[in-house]
């Protein structure tokens, strides 16, 4: 298992989303699908971002912050993991 991102919000690996704030749960990368990013609020204002995506059944929030440098380095480690698990489908 590699570790993409590490804080003491968000964990994401090769395997996993673990979401640590408000309370910890799991997703597996297998089971995600259709990742997007929501943006609310606009400029000069720090507007929130926001990664959501499919999950089994549900629209599900993977992380949302203020600071577009963390949600930058979030959305990388997500793209790089979920880019991971489809070349080992392959």
């Amino acid at each position: 298992m590699r570790t993409y991102y590490r804080s003491p919000d968000i964990m994401v690996t090769s395997d996993h989303v673990v979401v640590l704030r408000p309370r910890p749960v799991n997703f597996r990368i297998t089971e995600l699908k259709d990742a997007y990013i929501v943006r609310h609020g606009s400029a000069p204002i720090r507007p929130q971002l926001e990664i959501r995506a499919r999950y089994r059944s549900s629209d599900v929030r993977l992380f949302i912050t203020t600071d577009s440098r963390t949600f930058g380095q979030v959305r990388r480690a997500l793209i790089r993991a979920l880019e991971q698990c489809k070349a080992a489908r392959s």
